[in-house]
């Protein structure tokens, strides 16, 4: 089997408030794939991933989808200034992962994303 692309999907219940949060919060770029499903591509740099409408209040409640960062501190700091929440756990935000500075926080529908940075 040849592999072309891998694309990761976040459903959401409110439209307009997961463009907003993806749009104006994260920054991305959102094309509209299909109006009948209301399915968009988010876009940003080298990446992109689909948000998807859906009419249950599923979520993903592990980690959705992960975004790399040049630098997780800058990142966090200008994400809470637009009103993101990351989760803490004694005190802490950032957690390191055998080299990977990993911190979570969730989307306007509930969903568990991640920001990391890498070496």
């Amino acid at each position: 089997m040849k592999i072309n692309e891998i694309v990761a999907a976040i459903p959401i219940n409110d439209v307009i408030r997961a463009k907003d949060f993806y749009g104006n919060t994260l920054g991305f770029t959102l094309d509209l794939l299909s109006k009948s499903l209301d399915m968009y591509w988010a876009k940003k740099g080298n990446g992109k991933f689909l948000l998807y409408k859906r009419n249950d209040k599923n979520k993903a409640e592990h980690t959705a989808i992960s975004f790399t960062v040049e630098n997780i501190e800058e990142a966090i700091i200008e994400l809470e200034e637009k009103g993101v929440e990351f989760f803490e756990s004694q005190g802490k935000k950032i957690y390191n992962l055998d080299g990977s500075l990993s911190a979570w926080f969730q989307d306007s529908e509930g969903n568990n994303l991640e920001i990391s940075e890498r070496p």
